[in-house]
Parts: C-alpha cells; sequence; structure tokens
C-alpha cells in the first residue's frame, strides 16, 4: 500500500467522514484495510434487522415480526392476540377493529395508524409512537403505555381503565368521553389535551402537566389525584 492511500486514510479517519469512507470501501484497493472491514461492520449493524415488508400471510402465520418494516400495512380485523411487533414501523397502517389482546408493542411506531375499535386489552405499547394515531373507541383497559408519544392523537370514548400512561405525552390529544377510571397518569403531559366528559375517577395525575388549554370540563375527578396532590371531590373544572 502506498504512503499517498495512507494519507488519505489518516485525513479520513481524523475528520470523521464515515460517508466517504464507505463510499471508498467500494474500491477494492480498499476492501483488505482492516478500518474499512470495521466500517462495513458499523454500516451493516445501523441497517434495520428486517427493512424489506413482510406479508400479511408470514404474520398471521407467526404472529411475530421484530424490527420490522410495516409501514401501511393493513391488518384490519385480524386477530392478532399475543403478537410480538416490537420495535417495528406500523406507520399508516390500518390496524382498525384488529385484535392486539397482550400483544408485545414496545417502542413501536403507529404514527397516524389507524386503530379504531381495535383490542388492544393488557397489550404493552411502552416507549412507542403514536402521534396523530386514531383509536376511536378502541379497548385500551390494563394497556401500558408508560413514556410513549400520543401527541395529537383522537381517544374518543377509548376505554382506558387501569391502564399506565405514566409519562405518556398526551400533548393536544383528544380523549372526549374517554374512561381514565383509575387509570395512572403520573408526570403525563396532559397541556392543551381535551378531556372533557371524562370518567376519571381514582385517577392519579399526580405531577401531570397541565395547562390552561387543558380542557378537563364536565369530567368526573372524584377521588382523582390531581397534579398538585390534591384530590377533587365531584365533578369539576380544575
Amino acid at each position: 500500500m502506498n504512503f499517498k492511500m495512507f494519507l488519505v486514510l489518516g485525513i479520513l479517519a481524523i475528520s470523521g467522514s464515515l460517508p466517504i469512507l464507505i463510499f471508498l470501501s467500494s474500491h477494492e484497493d480498499f476492501k483488505s484495510l482492516p478500518i474499512v472491514q470495521n466500517v462495513q461492520e458499523i454500516t451493516n449493524s445501523l441497517n434495520p434487522l428486517k427493512a424489506k415488508k413482510v406479508s400479511v400471510d408470514e404474520i398471521m402465520r407467526t404472529k411475530r415480526c421484530v424490527g420490522c418494516n410495516l409501514t401501511e400495512i393493513n391488518l384490519s380485523g385480524k386477530d392478532l392476540t399475543g403478537a410480538d411487533f416490537r420495535n417495528s414501523d406500523l406507520s399508516r397502517a390500518n390496524l382498525a377493529k384488529t385484535t392486539l389482546k397482550d400483544a408485545k408493542m414496545s417502542g413501536t411506531r403507529l404514527n397516524e395508524a389507524k386503530l379504531m375499535n381495535a383490542d388492544l386489552d393488557g397489550a404493552d405499547f411502552r416507549d412507542s409512537q403514536l402521534n396523530k394515531a386514531d383509536l376511536s373507541d378502541a379497548n385500551l383497559f390494563n394497556i401500558r403505555l408508560d413514556n410513549s408519544d400520543l401527541s395529537n392523537a383522537i381517544l374518543h370514548r377509548v376505554e382506558l381503565r387501569d391502564a399506565d400512561l405514566i409519562g405518556t405525552n398526551l400533548n393536544n390529544a383528544d380523549l372526549t368521553r374517554a374512561s381514565l377510571y383509575g387509570t395512572r397518569m403520573n408526570k403525563a403531559n396532559l397541556t392543551g389535551a381535551n378531556l372533557s366528559n371524562t370518567n376519571m375517577r381514582y385517577a392519579n395525575l399526580l405531577n401531570a402537566l397541565i395547562n390552561k388549554d387543558t380542557n378537563l370540563k364536565g369530567a368526573d375527578l372524584r377521588l382523582a389525584v390531581m397534579p398538585d396532590g390534591s384530590t377533587a371531590y365531584g365533578t369539576s373544572q380544575y
């Protein structure tokens, strides 16, 4: 290997030009170098494990697709009880009337997904993204949504009894007439959220973020723990 080639490699290493080094690694003179082989290993590790599309038939057969690209997939009305979709991308997917009871969904991306009338009883959605998702009339009983992003989501009349929404982002979400009986919402972001006419009896909102744009008109807050630790008795605007 001549001196110029080593000089080029030295400059690339100092400047941190990983994309250029990846490009050069396609040339035969560079392929055998250990540093280039290491770059190729790093590049492969950064790529999604299963970037290709997966068929509906395969999903129904295995009920498992971890780290998959499932954007815009249509699984409406399917029974996927206990399915494992951890860390997969289901953005804009159609999951209306789909059964995902006890499903493993942590780390999934469901931005703008359709989940109307879906059965998500007991499912684990921790650390997931559901920005602008539509979950109207869905069953979210005993679901785990800790640290998930449901900003601008539609949750009309959802069943969220005994659910975990600790640290969940519900900024500008619409939960009109939702059931939040006994729901744990500690440290949740409720700024701009519409919680009008919700059943929030026994809900825990300790240290939750509420601002002037949070709509609690007509909400049943009896025996709920409010953000400041006080307990509300009766239906009122907080």
